[in-house]
């Protein structure tokens, strides 16, 4: 009789326990269910703080599309994203974008409703040498300076990490590498980092560690681009530049600067087509000019020797555009005068030598923007890299969207003119094309990454 009255208390405070355990099951699901209705919504600055339409990147290397999103998605401008897509390309994409670089970009902020053409292009060094005076590193933060929303650090904080832990190679970067290993291997730092212990190139998604590169954005992020332009990091970056040859003096690295300069506009209809003011025998990208005032594509040919139409030199170029949802956008030419810029490192730095030379130093920076004034809203953001053919692609395939009624993604896939040669063989553009504007009516918009190359449009959905 006692163990039958004490299996039964058991049972019944057995039963009493599951049901409160149930009750507890459940009053705490209703108190996580609670807590994430009120969770706080992402300020700026944190990824997810802008709703609905983000903006656009359209990179030749896919992570830095992915990080520029990021960046858009924060909160951040069309400066704030190609500032961060920079830092993430001399990590990802070293072949043709460097701090030891320089590049052309043109903006168009709404606000001002003004389009600028910012100038960092590589400079020579006051007494020639072999190696140029690097100028990325001023123009971005130039950039930033003026038209960006997001603190510094945060825009290089994502290279920072991608080289101190290291990313997967991505198939933009491998098929560049691949033709760049005879280069590399007479350099030991390059060598040891981009190569094989057999001098051969690793290859897509192998993992690529940059610890030298990754302490440089570190102090970029912490002190500023002076510690390049002067500080510890300029005294390491002469003492490589004059092993190679080159003339590069403290001076030179602290009197450089980064310049905004006006846009040569060319109306269409209702909008207007810029493309950079760098001056009449300054670079060979104003002659190409006369291919937007003519629509002639032999305008632009004559400008060029068979040299700068040979497309199978890789002159290190590469390009990035972003639109805003506010409705900036930035197109910008990043350039290494060569692939791996001279194929030696600051060994202690982790970042390329820059030729100066003046036979190999021809530039075609060619970034473009089409501008729609009277309602503040950016239409077109287009750039072309391979040198001259790769100018005259972006060049043509804004004319044909602009002027001729054709959709981006039928420009890109034409064929271009013949007098040029296959441009296509050599040149990749980068666009993006909103008919109606990319503020007001962002479903109107088109975003579009050569098929030929790569790259990635990065961009939320409508």
């Amino acid at each position: 009789m006692y163990r039958k009255r004490m299996t039964s208390f058991f049972i019944q405070d057995q039963t009493r326990f599951g049901v409160r355990r149930r009750q507890r099951t459940a009053l705490l699901a209703l108190l996580l269910s609670v807590s994430a209705c009120s969770a706080p919504a992402p300020k700026a600055g944190e990824i997810g703080a802008i709703g609905g339409f983000l903006g656009a990147a359209v990179v030749e290397e896919p992570r830095a599309a992915l990080v520029a999103r990021d960046v858009l998605s924060a909160g951040g401008t069309a400066a704030d994203a190609v500032t961060a897509a920079f830092f993430t390309m001399t990590v990802t994409y070293p072949v043709a974008v460097g701090l030891g670089g320089g590049g052309v970009c043109l903006y168009y902020d709404h606000r001002s409703n003004k389009t600028e053409t910012l100038d960092f292009r590589l400079a020579a060094a006051a007494a020639g040498g072999a190696i140029a005076v690097p100028g990325a590193l001023r123009g971005m933060a130039l950039l930033h300076s003026r038209y960006g929303r997001l603190p510094w650090g945060r825009l290089v904080a994502p290279a920072e990490s991608l080289a101190r832990f290291g990313h997967r190679i991505s198939r933009a970067l491998a098929k560049r590498l691949t033709p760049q290993a005879g280069r590399l291997k007479a350099d030991a730092s390059a060598a040891a980092l981009f190569l094989h212990s057999d001098n051969t190139a690793p290859a897509e998604a192998e993992n690529l560690i940059q610890v030298e590169l990754a302490s440089l954005l570190t102090r970029i992020r912490t002190r500023g681009v002076g510690d390049l332009y002067g500080g510890e990091a300029g005294q390491q970056f002469l003492r490589a530049s004059t092993a190679q040859g080159g003339a590069v003096t403290i001076s030179d690295l602290r009197q450089y600067r980064a310049v905004w300069r006006e846009t040569d506009r060319r109306p269409i209809g209702n909008n207007v087509l810029h493309l950079p003011l760098l001056g009449p025998g300054d670079n060979l990208a104003y002659q190409l000019s006369g291919l937007l005032r003519n629509s002639a594509a032999e305008a632009g040919a004559q400008a060029f020797d068979q040299g700068d139409m040979d497309t199978a030199i890789d002159r290190g170029e590469a390009g990035i555009v972003v639109g805003d949802s506010f409705g900036s956008a930035a197109a910008c030419v990043y350039q290494m005068n060569g692939a791996f810029g001279s194929a030696a490192m600051v060994p202690s730095l982790g970042i390329f030598l820059a030729p100066g030379s003046a036979a190999r130093w021809r530039g075609y920076p060619l970034p473009l923007l089409g501008v729609n004034e009277h309602v503040h809203q950016t239409l077109l953001a287009t750039v072309g890299a391979g040198g001259a053919v790769g100018a005259m692609a972006a060049a043509a395939v804004s004319l044909a969207v602009m002027a001729e009624g054709k959709s981006l993604a039928q420009a890109m896939a034409a064929p271009r003119p013949p007098t040029l040669g296959n441009m296509q063989v050599g040149s990749r553009v980068q666009g993006l094309w909103c008919s109606e504007g990319i503020r007001i009516r962002p479903d109107s918009c088109q975003f579009v990454s050569d098929p030929q190359a790569f790259g990635l449009a990065s961009f939320d959905k409508f």
